[in-house]
């Protein structure tokens, strides 16, 4: 296996810990740093669960970017109920920089989407469009989402930025209801399909299903408790074509998780979240070569609390404990056995109606004036990138992620 594909992995494992997905914003699930689908929030969910868009309410977001993007990944978006006096269900638009991974709001997806444990498209993101609609106990809702890229010189025409670019055409659909007083589930499909063109003597896409489910439940087991069981199942297809020799390549991913996790209320409004997921990544070259990834389990803890009305704190960790990865080839089979350890912090800040959600240099409260003054005394701790000391960076950013909400 070559080095990239050897990266392609261990990052998928790291992604499977980025704490990148769902609930109240990026950030905030950022810091507690748990995958976001155990934790009941605001909007970013509903680009996986996309029923959620009915919950959500007068909401404006901001993304500012992030240095685990390299700053990129900005965008703005707003979810209005109140849209045509609300006659024609709630509707939600979204301007992003770059697609968001498959069924994730952002482009670091905890499942392997894709390449270098991410799921990519460099050629932006043209537009996304969720619509929701109460029905009786339940919520409906359906998402499309286009990104798209062209180039045409009169005699040759490309299509896309190259195969981990490709242009994009998605149709999404969820539900969610009450299944009884003390159960709430969530379920979301996700199609995609995905298309690039080099044009003459160059490389073409050859087809391919780009899918992903999601199932997910809030069970109220007690007073200050509550379950949240999901799983998961993902597809995606970067076979290719060379249309100079007409030789085909196959490069297929997919993978699924379960997991279960405790969502309890302490202290004074405060949340504690424990649970663990079991994952399982694969990518299928089509002529014996297969790269395997298991995590059983990955098991993560986070603490959030309100320190005043207007300020909180947050952190969280994961650790993919007994991590596995096989790379089966001709004529034999390698395999690593070892873990993987994520650790990070975050605040909130509220100023009226907006609400600043940011990750925190893992080495703030070591030296948090040193930080805010833009020093470069970093401490960022990894286990894969295997940082000590400045790096990565960390060093003079004291707030690596930030999201803004407003809601009204």
């Amino acid at each position: 296996m070559n080095n990239g594909m050897k990266r392609f992995f261990a990052v998928a494992a790291v992604a499977l810990m980025v704490p990148a997905v769902a609930a109240a914003s990026t950030a905030r699930i950022s810091g507690l740093n748990v995958p976001g689908d155990y934790v009941k929030g605001d909007y970013t969910g509903m680009f996986t669960y996309m029923s959620e868009v009915n919950s959500v309410g007068n909401l404006a977001y901001v993304e500012a970017g992030s240095i685990y993007d390299d700053l990129g990944d900005h965008g703005v978006g707003a979810v209005l109920p109140g849209l045509f006096d609300g006659k024609y269900g709630v509707w939600s638009f979204h301007l992003r920089q770059v697609h968001p991974a498959l069924g994730q709001s952002w482009n670091y997806s905890p499942i392997n989407s894709g390449y270098d444990g991410f799921d990519p498209n460099y050629a932006g993101e043209a537009f996304d469009i969720i619509w929701g609609h109460k029905m009786g106990n339940g919520n409906l809702a359906l998402r499309l989402n286009r990104s798209f890229q062209s180039y045409d010189d009169g005699t040759d025409v490309e299509e896309g930025d190259g195969n981990h670019g490709r242009n994009i055409l998605g149709f999404g659909g969820g539900y969610g209801w009450d299944m009884n007083a003390n159960t709430q589930v969530e379920i979301g499909a996700l199609y995609q399909q995905r298309s690039f063109d080099e044009g003459t003597n160059g490389y073409v896409d050859n087809g391919g299903t780009n899918l992903l489910v999601a199932a997910r439940a809030f069970r109220k087991a007690s007073g200050n408790l509550t379950l949240v069981p999901a799983v998961k199942f993902y597809s995606q297809d970067f076979s290719y074509t060379d249309t100079e020799t007409n030789t085909n390549y196959d490069q297929k991913f997919n993978g699924w998780q379960a997991g279960l996790a405790g969502n309890w209320t302490v202290g004074s409004d405060d949340l504690l979240v424990f649970g663990a997921q079991f994952a399982s990544n694969k990518s299928d070259y089509g002529d014996g070569n297969e790269d395997t990834e298991m995590m059983m389990p990955n098991v993560f803890m986070a603490l959030e609390t309100h320190l005043n009305p207007w300020l909180s704190f947050r952190a969280g960790a994961q650790n993919a404990m007994f991590y596995s990865y096989t790379e089966k080839f001709t004529g034999g089979e390698d395999k690593w056995k070892e873990h993987y350890f994520t650790f990070n912090l975050g605040t909130t800040v509220k100023l009226g109606n907006l609400t600043f959600d940011a990750v925190l240099d893992p080495a703030f409260l070591q030296n948090p004036f040193a930080q805010l003054m833009g020093g470069s005394n970093a401490f960022y701790y990894n286990d894969y990138y295997g940082y000590r000391g400045n790096g990565y960076n960390a060093g003079n950013t004291a707030f690596p992620q930030v999201s803004a909400t407003y809601t009204w």
